[in-house]
């Protein structure tokens, strides 16, 4: 199975958004790429970026469940390429890559990449994964194996970096409550930054007109220095983040979706 995807309502509406490009790729002709920039956040719904510290440009699963299942496992495989220049916004968080139940506002899991990168489950529990100067530079070769169900299992979840098992799950991560309700799954991966104004504060001057910012949420309870922080001027910019990703596919084993596997049979790239 390879990818069903398409772009997030909530990306911002830059033309730079968001393009297939023909370099840098892992493999084949096209690679796709992201970009976020000072200001950039977006709008639908029942939900507003701009008034909640955030901005992002991301790809989504659609239809929803069509590859992660509430009570199956699924493999994911991807090449992504964070350049040199990305900086890190600190305590701020960029997710590059999540998993996300229709109804519920925490992700099932999620990869953060800021000073200390991390892998994020839904009931709080957290795996290091390496240096952000590991990851950035050269193309990554990412598998990931996600079981969303609550029993029967050796394994949950497991991560590898270049063929390398960085971490592993023997435990269910879904919280208790989808046991009865199954809910709708959908992974999303592009570029997807939240509380910046932390980064903002942290780096400039915080405006004497701005109120502080807090959300509640399943983990608890974030807070930020506003809401709304593209209103006003800290004396600093967020720094202008793009990566690239390429070779995505979603499928029921291993081997037909990691990429080096893929590579070393001969199967042709993802165009």
């Amino acid at each position: 199975m390879q990818r069903n995807v398409k772009l997030e309502d909530l990306s911002h509406r830059q033309r730079y958004r968001y393009a297939k490009v023909s370099g840098p790729t892992r493999r084949g002709e096209r690679a796709e790429r992201f970009e976020i920039r000072h200001g950039d956040c977006g709008r639908s719904s029942g939900w507003n970026d701009c008034e909640t510290d955030r901005g992002r440009v991301e790809v989504k699963e659609r239809p929803k469940n069509a590859f992660s299942k509430p009570g199956k496992g699924v493999w994911y495989g991807y090449s992504i390429l964070i350049p040199n220049d990305f900086v890190s916004l600190g305590r701020a968080n960029t997710l590059l890559g999540q998993v996300k139940a229709e109804g519920w506002s925490m992700p099932m899991w999620h990869l953060t990449y800021n000073d200390s990168p991390y892998l994020h489950y839904a009931d709080g529990k957290t795996c290091k994964i390496g240096s952000l100067a590991s990851w950035k530079g050269r193309w990554i070769d990412v598998t990931i194996y996600a079981h969303y169900g609550h029993a029967g299992e050796d394994v949950y979840f497991q991560l590898y970096k270049d063929g390398k098992l960085l971490c592993q799950r023997k435990s269910p991560f879904m919280p208790a409550e989808f046991r009865k309700r199954k809910p709708k799954l959908g992974l999303k991966y592009g570029l997807y930054n939240s509380f910046v104004s932390r980064y903002l504060a942290r780096h400039g001057r915080t405006p004497a007109e701005v109120t502080a910012y807090a959300q509640s949420h399943e983990g608890g309870r974030s807070k930020s220095p506003s809401p709304t922080p593209f209103k006003y001027n800290w004396g600093v910019e967020l720094p202008t983040h793009v990566v690239y990703y390429d070779e995505f596919r979603a499928g029921a084993r291993r081997e037909d979706v990691d990429v080096r596997m893929l590579e070393a049979r001969g199967v042709p790239a993802v165009d």
